[in-house]
Formats: C-alpha cells, structure tokens, sequence
C-alpha cells in the first residue's frame, strides 16, 4: 500500500518505520527541518520536509495515490486540515490522531475518522495490547467502520493474506502470532497467516461476519475470494 504519514513525532517516526519495513510504500511529513533530516537517514522511505496542510507538499507526496493518510501530529488542527485536504486531493481513506478529546464532536461532524491519544491504535504501535480477550474493540466513521480482533482458525491452511478472500475495503492492521510468544507484526499481502494467529482488522461493519468467516475456513471450504 501507498501511505503518507503527516508528523515525525514518536507515534509518526514509529509507524514509519513499522509500516515500512512491511514492505509498504511510506512517504512522510515533517515541518521541524532537522527531525526531517535524521528520520531520512534512518528510514527507509521518502520524508519530505514541509507543512502537511500545504496544498503543494500533499501534491508533491502524490496524496491522490495514496491507499492511507495517516496524520498523527500532537496539534488536532493540523490533523484535520491534513485530512481534509487528502480526502479532496483524491486520497482514499484518512485518519487522524486525536489529542483533545474535546475536539471529537469537530471531526466527526466532517466525517473525519479518528483515534484518540489513548486509544487502542497508540497502545498497539506500543506494543502494550492484550489480544487475548477482544472481540469488535472500536467504532470509527460514525459507526460504519469497525476495528475487530478475529482469530485463524485452527485446522485453517497456512495462507497469504492476499489468497484469504478478504472482502474488499478490508484492512489487516497487526497479527499476533501465539505460537510465536505473542509477536505482533504488520502485514503485508505476502505475510503468512498461520492457524490460530489472531489478526486486528479494520472493515465495514456489515463485513464482519465476512471477515471471520475467511479467517476460519478450513481445507475444501468455499469462499468469495476476490
């Protein structure tokens, strides 16, 4: 996936690093100069120095190619202006990091998905979730979207997660790998998913069912593969 990431900061700067190192194309947007310059040296992906409400600055990422845009800085303003101007720019999904909760009603009355500070996104990039006892964990977009936790089901094959027949518009965002200790990693569509991971998905709330189901399937079972 293509994906533009507005904030340097330590939530940007790990995401960054994660994302990229799962093989996704990762752009990043840093107005502090010097931040900009050492995340270059140590990242393997593109960092553009600049504004990320700049007009020119999301042109020149090629936001309107982009799979996400993620701005996650420490200022609510520059987070919803950043998204605003990628969902106009063509962009095909946002979100934005929350930091005053008193700022919510703002976001969602112009449809902008968010996740606040202490929510379970920043716990997840912390490493500090329990996996072990969440089912549908938030609602995002007014309710349309859903962040679920579904497991693999046990006598389910070892398979890529781009030959699971997920439902379109389907985002698989960690896995936990029990047999592994618990290591969580992001995925990409060449990662393995095993029987009995347990993987962190954001869908459409009508696909959950959807969602589980190809998780589950065993040998032989029918599907609606994409």
């Amino acid at each position: 996936m293509r994906i533009i990431i507005i904030g340097a900061g330590k939530i940007g700067r790990h995401l960054a690093r994660e994302l990229a190192q799962a093989g996704h194309a990762v752009t990043i947007a840093e107005s502090d100069g010097e931040v900009a310059r050492r995340l270059a040296e140590s990242v393997d992906a593109l960092v553009l120095e600049g504004d990320g409400t700049s007009m020119i600055l999301l042109k020149a990422a090629e936001v309107s190619r982009a799979d996400w845009l993620l701005a996650v800085t420490g200022q609510d303003e520059v987070n919803l202006t950043a998204c605003e101007l990628a969902e106009t720019l063509g962009a095909k999904r946002v979100l934005a990091r929350l930091n005053d909760p008193r700022n919510r009603a703002t976001f969602d009355a112009l449809g902008i998905p968010v996740v606040a500070v202490t929510d379970l996104i920043t716990q997840l990039i912390s490493r500090e979730i329990d996996f072990l006892h969440l089912e549908r964990i938030a609602l995002l977009a007014r309710g349309s979207i859903s962040l679920i936790e579904a497991e693999a089901g046990p006598d389910a094959p070892p398979r890529r997660v781009a030959d699971l027949g997920l439902p379109e518009q389907t985002v698989l965002v960690a896995v936990t790998r029990e047999r592994a200790g618990g290591e969580v990693v992001i995925p990409s569509g060449d990662t393995i998913i095993e029987p009995g991971d347990r993987v962190l998905v954001v869908t459409a709330v009508a696909q959950e069912s959807e969602v589980r189901a190809a998780l589950w399937r065993e040998p032989g079972a029918g599907g609606n593969g994409r």
